[in-house]
This record gives C-alpha cells, sequence and structure tokens, in this order.
C-alpha cells in the first residue's frame, strides 16, 4: 500500500475554501523563484538589515563581559521555549501530513534551530542532555528536509562555480531517485517524531527545575509551560513568515490562507494559555494554602505584578483578537501581535525561575530583556545569512503541493524534446560518456504516468529500471518494488544506544560516590540527576546553590534526560542510515543535468537481450494517459532510432 504525503491531483477544492498555494505556481517557477531569491545578489536593504543587527550584538558583548550577572536562566529558558514550540509545531504538521505546512516548514525549522543554538550560549536551566537532543533533533530535521532542494540550487548556481561546489557537497550525491525519496519522506517523518520527543522532555526538565528551584509547584506547570511553548512559537512564526512574504514576495508560496490558519493557532493556543492561568489563579483563592495565597498576591499586586501584567496584556489577551476574521487575516495585524505574543511570553519564564519573595521582579524582567536583546540580534543575523544559502521555503514539499493542486502545475517536455503528440514519435538521441551501455531515457507528466510505464515494461526479462523525479514518487516507488527498512532499524538502535550510554554514564559518575560499591539502578534513579552533582555551574541570580547529593529526587529526574538521550542516539542513526541509503541511490545511470525538474524513467540492459526500438514501441503503444512517455531519448551512438 503507498504512501501519500498530499492528497491527489483530483482532489481540486482548496482547504476551507481558500487556496494554500498560487493558482500560477508549477514546478518550474517555484525551482526559479526560490533558487533565484537566494542566488540573486544581495540588496542594500539586506545589508542594511546586517547592520542594523550589529549594534544590539555588540552591546549584548559587552555587557556580557562587564556584567555577566544579567545573563539568567529566564534568557535561556525563553530561547529553550521558541525552539521547543517551533520543533513541535514543524513535527506535528509533518507526522499529519498537513499540506499547508509547506509554505512555513521551512521557516519553523530554521527558526528552532537557531533558537535551540542561542539557547547554548546562557547557562540553562536545563540538564545539558536535553539541551543537546533539542538542538540535535532541530539540526537533523532542518538538514534532512533541505537535501533535495540543494540540487535544485547546485544546477541553478551553474555559472557561479564556487557556490555549485558547495551544494554539491552538501547535497550528499542526492539525485532524486525513486529509493532516495522514499527514504527522505520517512526520515523527515522519523527526525519529525524525535523532535517532538526532544521538545517534550526539554518542557519537563524545564519544569521539573522551576519546581525545584521556586515556589511553584503547581501540576499544571508542565501543561502551561508546553502550550506557551507552541504559542511562542506560533507567535514567532507568523511575524517571520509576514516580514518573509512581504520581503521576498513570496504571495503565491505563502498565501492569504497562511495567514488565516496562522491566527487560528495563535487563538487556539492562547485560549489554552489563558486556561492554565486562570484555572492556577482559581485553584489558589478556593484551595490554597497560606503561602499559595501569598504567592498569589505577589503576582498580581506585588513584586511580581509586572512580569504577570506583561504576560497578560501583552503575551496572552492580544490573542483573542483573533476571534475578528477581518484581523485574523491581516498580514500586518498577524506579524505584529505574533511578534508581541512571542516577547510577552518570555515574562513567565522570568516568573518560572524566581526563587520565593526575593523583592526583585522588576530587576528580574529587565535583566532577562537585556539578556536577550543581544541574542536576537544574533537571532535575526542568522535568519539573514542562512536565508542567503538556502531557500526560505522548501522547494520540494511546495512543488509536491503544486502539483496536487494546480492542474497545471506539471513540468513541460524540455524544448530539445521531439514532438509529443498522441501517437508515437521518434526517439531522439542524447550524447553520453564514451563507454557507456545503449539505454532510453522517457520523460513523463506524473508519477502515476512513469509507474504505469514501469508496470508495462516489467516481466521476467525485463531491462534495469529506475525512476527520478523533483517530488517523492510513492506509485513509481511501488511499482518498481523499491523498499527501505534500515531508517527504522537504525533509528531504533541508535535511540537504545542513547539511551544505554546515559544510564552507563551516570553509573560511572555514581558509582565512586556511593561508599557500598558499585550504584545499582534503583539507587541511581533515586539519586539527584547532575553533570557533576554541582551542575549547573555558576549560574548568575539565585539559582547558583548546587543540587546537594542528599535531596531525594524522584524518577523522572533521570526519565527525562534519559528520554533526550534516546532522541540524540534515534537522530544520530537516523542521520547514518539516509545518507547510506543516498549513496545507494546514485546506482546505476544517471539522468543529464537538462532533465532535471521532470519525471525521468531510466531503461538499462540486465542481460536479457536489450533492443531500444523494440521497448520504445511497447512504450507508445501504451495508453495516453496511462503509461505513454511525453518524450524518449535513445543513448545509443548512431542514427535515431524510429
Amino acid at each position: 500500500m503507498t504512501e501519500r504525503a498530499f492528497p491527489p491531483a483530483a482532489e481540486t477544492v482548496p482547504l476551507y475554501g481558500a487556496p494554500v498555494i498560487g493558482p500560477d505556481e508549477t514546478v518550474a517557477s517555484i525551482a526559479a523563484a526560490l533558487a533565484g531569491s537566494v542566488l540573486a545578489p544581495a540588496g542594500r536593504l539586506w545589508w542594511l538589515a546586517v547592520a542594523g543587527t550589529l549594534v544590539p550584538i555588540l552591546v549584548w558583548a559587552g555587557l556580557r563581559s562587564a556584567a555577566p550577572a544579567v545573563f539568567g536562566p529566564a534568557a535561556a529558558a525563553w530561547w529553550i521555549g521558541l525552539a521547543a514550540g517551533c520543533l513541535l509545531i514543524s513535527g506535528l504538521l509533518l507526522l499529519a501530513g498537513v499540506a499547508w505546512r509547506c509554505g512555513i516548514g521551512r521557516l519553523t525549522q530554521t527558526a528552532a534551530l537557531l533558537c535551540a543554538g542561542l539557547a547554548a550560549l546562557y547557562p540553562v536551566p536545563v540538564h545539558p542532555v536535553s539541551l543537546g537532543a533539542l538542538l540535535l533533533a532541530s539540526l537533523g530535521l532542518w538538514a534532512a528536509a533541505l537535501l533535495p532542494d540543494l540540487t535544485v540550487l547546485r544546477d541553478a548556481a551553474g555559472p557561479d562555480r564556487r557556490r555549485a561546489r558547495l551544494y554539491r557537497a552538501l547535497s550528499a550525491g542526492w539525485c532524486g531517485s525513486a529509493l532516495q525519496w522514499l527514504a527522505w519522506e520517512r526520515a523527515c517523518r522519523g527526525f519529525g517524531l524525535l523532535g517532538i520527543l526532544a521538545a517534550v522532555a526539554v518542557l519537563i526538565d524545564l519544569a521539573l527545575a522551576a519546581a525545584l528551584r521556586t515556589d511553584r509547584h503547581d501540576t499544571l506547570l508542565p501543561v502551561a509551560l508546553l502550550v506557551e511553548a507552541v504559542l511562542s512559537g506560533a507567535g514567532l512564526i507568523a511575524a517571520l513568515a509576514m516580514t518573509l512574504r512581504r520581503g521576498r514576495g513570496l504571495d503565491g508560496l505563502i498565501t492569504g490562507r497562511h495567514l488565516d490558519i496562522l491566527g487560528r493557532l495563535l487563538l487556539a493556543f492562547g485560549l489554552a494559555a489563558l486556561y492554565c492561568h486562570v484555572t492556577e489563579i482559581v485553584t489558589a483563592l478556593l484551595y490554597g494554602d497560606a503561602a499559595e495565597r501569598a504567592r498569589l498576591t505577589r503576582r498580581l499586586l506585588g513584586d511580581e505584578a509586572p512580569a504577570f501584567w506583561i504576560l497578560m496584556l501583552a503575551g496572552l489577551l492580544p490573542t483573542q483578537l483573533f476571534w475578528i476574521p477581518d484581523i485574523r487575516r491581516s498580514a500586518l495585524a498577524l506579524g505584529l501581535i505574533g511578534g508581541l505574543v512571542a516577547i510577552g511570553l518570555g515574562a513567565d519564564h522570568v516568573l518560572a525561575t524566581r526563587i520565593g519573595a526575593t523583592g526583585a521582579a522588576l530587576a528580574d524582567l529587565l535583566t532577562a530583556g537585556v539578556a536577550t536583546l543581544g541574542s536576537a540580534g544574533l537571532f535575526v543575523l542568522g535568519l539573514l545569512l542562512l536565508f542567503r544559502l538556502v531557500p526560505p521555503v522548501g522547494i520540494a514539499e511546495t512543488r509536491q503541493l503544486a502539483l496536487a493542486q494546480n492542474a497545471h502545475a506539471a513540468p513541460r517536455v524540455p524544448e530539445t524534446a521531439p514532438d509529443a503528440r498522441p501517437g508515437p514519435f521518434a526517439v531522439q538521441t542524447l550524447a553520453q560518456p564514451p563507454g557507456q551501455p545503449p539505454g532510453l531515457i522517457a520523460i513523463f507528466a506524473s508519477d502515476a504516468g512513469l509507474a504505469e510505464a514501469a508496470r508495462g515494461l516489467s516481466g521476467p526479462r525485463a531491462p534495469r529500471l529506475d525512476a527520478f523525479g523533483p517530488v517523492p514518487m510513492p506509485e513509481a516507488a511501488a511499482a518498481l518494488h523499491r523498499e527501505e527498512r534500515s531508517l527504522n532499524r537504525l533509528a531504533l538502535f541508535g535511540a537504545f544506544l542513547g539511551f544505554a550510554a546515559f544510564l552507563a554514564i551516570r553509573i560511572a559518575g555514581l558509582a565512586g560516590d556511593m561508599p557500598d560499591g558499585p550504584a545499582s539502578v534503583a539507587a541511581l534513579l533515586a539519586r539527584p540527576l547532575s553533570w557533576p552533582n554541582s551542575w549547573p555551574p555558576a549560574w548568575p541570580t539565585a539559582w547558583t546553590t548546587p543540587w546537594p547529593a542528599a535531596w531525594p529526587l524522584s524518577w523522572a529526574m533521570a526519565a527525562v534526560p534519559a528520554l533526550s538521550a534516546a532522541a540524540a542516539g534515534g537522530v544520530l542513526g537516523l542521520a547514518v542510515a539516509l545518507l547510506s541509503v543516498v549513496r545507494a541511490g546514485r546506482a546505476g545511470r544517471l539522468p543529464p543535468a537538462a532533465l532535471a525538474g521532470h519525471f525521468v524513467l531510466t531503461i538499462e540492459p540486465s542481460g536479457a537481450p536489450f533492443i531500444p526500438a523494440a521497448l520504445a514501441r511497447r512504450l507508445n503503444a501504451l495508453p495516453a494517459d496511462a503509461g505513454r512517455p511525453l518524450a524518449l531519448y535513445g543513448l545509443a551512438a548512431g542514427e535515431p532510432l524510429r
């Protein structure tokens, strides 16, 4: 049974009555627009934006060296929340096969990667394994989704030899074969799943750290951090998507439908976050003890009030404006409110990282703002630089969406091809390197047509067939009996190794501390999780207190980083499996570069007598809508075949 990532081409009704891709977008136009936006010379506006990011970065660097105390865990927690939220959105949409994710998928993955990297610049309030797994999962998903786009950039950057060599090296031998596309789809889903696990684990770790270090022990805290992470990630993506849509002229790829969906997403998770905070307040008023009510008073009217009301007025309440359809579908309103929400939710991390009534909530808020100012400049600078090297929207996924939504999006026959009339036509000879065996190359309009031709040529003495295309080809892979099972096995094996390695290191680290010999697993899980026991080292503010060995912590303090270690191991195993399949997918004849972006079937000798003219007649005899190629090329020296 074949898998489809998008609705079939016959489904012409757009989602919610509005298109998710421009009606004029085709396979060729998408590649030209996105590759052109990367390869075009940088304009004056881009250089001004880069110069503008340098000012906060320099201020941040100066404060970091002069007053390191301003770089507290609240800034790190804010970046972790943004990274986890973006990774959750990307992974969930990918696993669900949601078609409209194509316009924002690359932006979401890039934001997750940059946010996770920026969180590592601060003293993080989570275990380093949890943050490392988040960073590794973000990198794996971003790099895997980018792999087929690099070949498009390689071909488009032909005159620029340095860029062409760079993209050729980064593409790792990608040629768009049916086996490679099959492995790519499964690997992306695997990276998405592992990213979700890493994101959930780091948020639980963040909640446990807040419960240990502060007076916030409510059971809704992990849920609130998870909801707010997705909300802040959606706000960041909304702001960036609107800026990208306006700056790069990508209205056909990031459409008005994306505005409406992002607005609904912000509205839904804004309601969920409001529910968490209102429930916390009502529970403290009705059932809380004196300490809980005192903390609520500080939050509403005391020293924590500035952070709390910034959270409410900037982070949560503005999302309720999206009940109004005109505001929800306005690009300007969506971008402004999304950015405001992403910034305002940082106030909750200030509240979650404070210890008791220190009387310094306003100072903590200003500290967190200063600490994130320069890193926000680094984030913008990273986006500007990355989107000068890679397309801001995924080419392969957007092409697949265009083929599903636009009937005219299929690649056209190359100009050098013979007349593609309904009847039999001549086979044009195509130049090839000396010493190569003879063969045929057939061009098709779709994956389905290529699959029908492959079935028509199958048999006990069939030639060697392979398929290449600009998008995933599930029907062609099924017709050619391509299967790939090593990805799941290596991912599971890597996850097991990561989990086992974490436990082994923990046991080895604790064995020397225990007076009665080697530590057992039970003793391991009963001890506090530290790396070493004095982790985290030299944190500013009140987080400098080490984790004493006398604290009896629950099994979750070991289980959460162990889950992160398993996710990191799974990412590494999946990456190794994907690269090996990509290398193996280059076996056999490759179509010429002039046919890139087309559905191509290569036909080669396999031991039986190879008669290209007979094979051409068999292909021409197939129905026009069920396997007959648009063009045929003969790969043999001499006169063209008739």
